[in-house]
């Protein structure tokens, strides 16, 4: 496995050093590296500007190595499953997240900017909010599959 060029973490080194733990030890390691990000996921659903997907996508790789009945739950929870389970195994976002997401950003933008009505805070918070919305249009779409039962 090759390092990314813009990521300063070795993750094939932290794997082997984590391997050489006690099983134990390294699954309560791992689930509570899943726990704290869901945790922070979460936090991200309701705070603009504070990362959802990677906290969750986190969550699953570790609970991947800790818990099957933990990634379960992360990949069947109600409020987020799905979206999550398209973006890890499609790439995509659906439409209506995209248009969801978007719109929350904008709104707690505007709250923000009245409540704090400084110039340099709103010129700043319009450039990221700019910039969010344009990766999330970034982001390849695809309808969600039917449901199979």
């Amino acid at each position: 496995m090759t390092q990314q060029p813009h990521c300063p973490v070795d993750h094939h080194a932290a794997e082997v050093a984590a391997e050489r733990l006690p099983g134990p030890l390294r699954r309560g390691i791992y689930f509570s590296v899943g726990s704290v990000s869901v945790v922070m996921g979460v936090i991200g659903i309701f705070v603009p500007l504070w990362p959802t997907t990677c906290f969750l996508l986190l969550a699953g790789w570790a609970f991947a190595r800790s818990s099957p009945r933990a990634e379960r739950w992360l990949y069947e929870n109600r409020l987020f499953g799905r979206y999550l389970s398209d973006y890890r195994e499609r790439g995509v976002i659906s439409p209506r997240v995209r248009l969801t997401s978007v719109s929350v950003l904008w709104l707690f933008m505007a709250v923000t900017i009245v409540l704090l009505s400084r110039v340099w805070v709103a010129a700043l918070l319009l450039l990221v909010a700019t910039a969010v919305t344009v990766h999330l249009y970034s982001l390849p779409t695809a309808p969600r599959e039917p449901a199979r039962g």
